[in-house]
């Protein structure tokens, strides 16, 4: 009995960061690998129990992505401009999610916090 309560314990101790992550529109606070700062907003909406579809707006243009939650982690893919881009976001307690990008062919890394509204 003991070892079933610390399992469901630590089960949920671990999956406290992905249950912050919800359904969705977010704040987008971000720096460009230029160095470059913008905002926006981001709509997360789930489509499975692991993942997720995102629609950025930022400066006037839509970008579109697919996303895969594994741990604590949202792992997300998209196109913009004609070029694809990856990027993996930390999912805080709080629900508050802070990200590493790159897109094209350049190169060079992004920083972007999403923010709960």
């Amino acid at each position: 009995m003991k070892r079933f309560l610390l399992a469901g314990a630590f089960a949920l101790i671990v999956a406290a960061p992905a249950m912050a992550q919800r359904s969705g529109t977010y704040a987008v606070q971000g720096v460009a690998a230029d160095g470059s700062r913008y905002q926006g907003s981001v709509q997360l909406q789930a489509t499975g129990p692991e993942t997720w579809s995102l629609v950025w707006s930022i400066a006037g243009d839509t970008t579109r992505g697919v996303g895969l939650t594994i741990g604590n982690l949202l792992v997300v893919g998209y196109g913009s401009g004609g070029e694809l881009g990856t990027g993996a976001y930390e999912v805080r307690p709080d629900g508050t999610l802070f990200g590493r990008w790159t897109q094209g062919r350049q190169g060079g890394v992004g920083t972007e916090t999403l923010l709960p509204r």
